[in-house]
């Protein structure tokens, strides 16, 4: 029964929900990196996926997929989130970063929605292969991995040009070379040029910034480049959760509306004939409140 739910056709709603999916952390994080696609297709995990929220939390994601042991155990650094754990902790100017600093960072900050990041990929559905689709079954709406890509990239490309501009992250990191084409696609209007082994553009807002994968041996030892880079070029950038006021209670909210009410009220009523305004007791009927304009 249950492996005939799992192989059962995903809705168009459901397919939507998944096509929607952001990635993990903040949209008003400061730092976005950027991924072509998650690995590790898995059919059994596509309808734990349905559980997500736009942007999740990396930890509660990992949960929802029970995949908690293999992306957080001991002895498990995930190769691409070393390096963005190295590059979030140089910038918080760690110049040497031991294994187990790396490993906090990536369990307790990287894509948290408490922390300062985003991780994001261009194409909503993780894959597991070159080639490989292996979800004919349960999304019979796309008969082949190139179908899904010529269906879904073009959405997806207008989909994070529109968030961009609405939370104008200041820095992006396009990871992973064999991807360029489309992160030049994406970033048309950003004019990049070749630095080193990098490539790097900016508009008014926002800086961004090309990679090999953080697991390619042309980046292996090479991250210290990349923080350079991003020091050199990028905007003011808060590798910490912005701080501000705590969100108001119902309660307290009710009672400073009543309170904006009451005073707009009174700035409307006109002292009467026996409004005695030296007198802190006056019991008129404008300190009453009951003679209206």
């Amino acid at each position: 029964m249950e492996g005939e739910i799992l192989n059962k056709a995903l809705t168009d709603n459901e397919l939507e929900h998944l096509q929607n999916f952001i990635g993990y952390g903040r949209l008003d994080a400061d730092i976005w990196f950027l991924g072509f696609e998650e690995a590790g297709g898995d059919v059994n995990k596509l309808r734990d996926r349905l559980k997500f929220q736009q942007v999740e939390d990396c930890a509660e994601a990992q949960n929802i997929l029970d995949l908690t042991p293999q992306q957080f155990g001991e002895e498990n650094l995930q190769g691409a989130w070393r390096g963005m754990c190295e590059i979030m902790l140089k910038l918080d100017n760690k110049k040497r970063t031991s294994a187990e600093e790396i490993q906090n960072y990536q369990i307790e900050q990287l894509g948290r929605s408490n922390g300062s990041t985003l991780l994001c990929e261009l194409m909503p559905i993780p894959v597991s292969g070159a080639n490989a689709w292996g979800y004919e079954a349960v999304i019979p709406q796309y008969a082949s991995r190139a179908e899904y890509y010529a269906a879904v990239k073009p959405l997806r490309m207008e989909l994070f040009t529109q968030l961009i501009r609405q939370h104008l992250p200041k820095l992006i990191i396009g990871y992973g070379q064999s991807a360029w084409p489309e992160y030049e696609q994406l970033f048309a209007d950003f004019k990049l040029t070749e630095s080193g082994q990098f490539m790097l553009g900016w508009d008014a807002n926002t800086v961004v910034i090309l990679s090999d994968h953080f697991s390619a041996e042309a980046l292996n030892g090479n991250i210290d480049a990349a923080v350079a880079l991003i020091l050199e070029n990028s905007l003011s950038i808060e590798t910490v959760k912005p701080s501000g006021p705590e969100p108001l209670s119902k309660a307290e909210l009710a009672r400073q509306k009543k309170e904006a009410a009451k005073q707009a009220s009174a700035a409307r009523r006109k002292p009467s004939a026996q409004h005695n305004p030296s007198d802190p007791y006056c019991v008129c009927a404008y300190c009453l409140g009951y003679e209206n304009s």
